[in-house]
């Protein structure tokens, strides 16, 4: 009898410490996403993962309390959307690295996906090119290096004062647009001031899940696009840009 109560008390403090550990972390993570995370809170010793700092139309970040206080960046896919879906698939299946890899499976595709962004993150991570230093992969949960201060994530370009907008800001996001392409041989693919944060006086470069390889066949084209969006916010803010064809030659030339 003992035993049997000894068993019921060490299942209710498990359900409660399982309780508290979610307990900032939203209702519309499904039920197989919720006992990855468990699974991941043993593995990166996280106390507890907070409340979403970014969403987007694919995924959502969480800053995620490891017990000696260090935070990570738990980037969680939505495994139910249908909207983006054709969007993944296209950018996905596309990509040679992952062609293989062809499923109907939405969760799965949503796995494939994440991948792709930490394959991404790594090469990237590896060459010097300024991103969240990737930590690891579960299906569709990506964690990362938390770009902030205690679960406060830093500013996105589009959100720091026009003051902080300059020339030498310009020219350090182009010099990362350079690396990525003729170090990382990747392309960003869907670069704007949403997906650039600014931190300790440093440009990193996110949201990279898209990010394809420079033989891709519509690899200049999204690099043009790139450089067009970076122009467009930095000229928006009166900093004096440079000619986007010319910065195209500049940045292709020797790949």
């Amino acid at each position: 009898m003992k035993r049997l109560e000894c068993l019921e008390k060490r299942k209710e403090e498990k359900r409660l410490k399982d309780k508290d550990l979610f307990k900032v972390v939203d209702s519309t993570i499904d039920a197989k996403t919720f006992l990855i995370l468990q699974d991941l809170a043993r593995k990166y010793e996280i106390e507890e993962y907070w409340g979403a700092v970014s969403s987007g139309k694919e995924a959502r970040v969480y800053p995620a309390k490891t017990y000696n206080g260090n935070f990570y960046a738990v980037k969680i896919y939505y495994t139910t959307t249908s909207a983006s879906k054709r969007a993944i698939e296209r950018y996905a299946f596309s990509d040679r690295r992952f062609s293989n890899l062809k499923t109907s499976n939405t969760r799965k595709i949503i796995s494939i996906w994440a991948k792709k962004e930490f394959k991404n993150l790594s090469i990237m991570h590896d060459n010097g090119i300024i991103v969240p230093k990737p930590i690891g992969v579960r299906e569709n949960i990506l964690i990362m290096e938390f770009i902030g201060d205690n679960g406060i994530r830093a500013p996105l370009l589009k959100e720091i004062s026009k003051d902080e907008v300059s020339r030498e800001l310009y020219d350090n996001i182009l010099l990362q647009v350079e690396l990525m392409v003729k170090k990382a041989g990747l392309v960003h693919g869907d670069l704007s001031e949403y997906n650039v944060m600014i931190w300790n006086n440093k440009e990193y470069i996110i949201d990279v899940s898209q990010s394809v390889t420079i033989d891709h066949e519509n690899s200049q084209l999204l690099l043009k696009r790139d450089i067009d969006n970076i122009n467009r916010f930095f000229e928006s803010c009166g900093v004096e840009v440079d000619d986007s064809e010319e910065i195209l030659k500049r940045v292709w030339i020797s790949t």
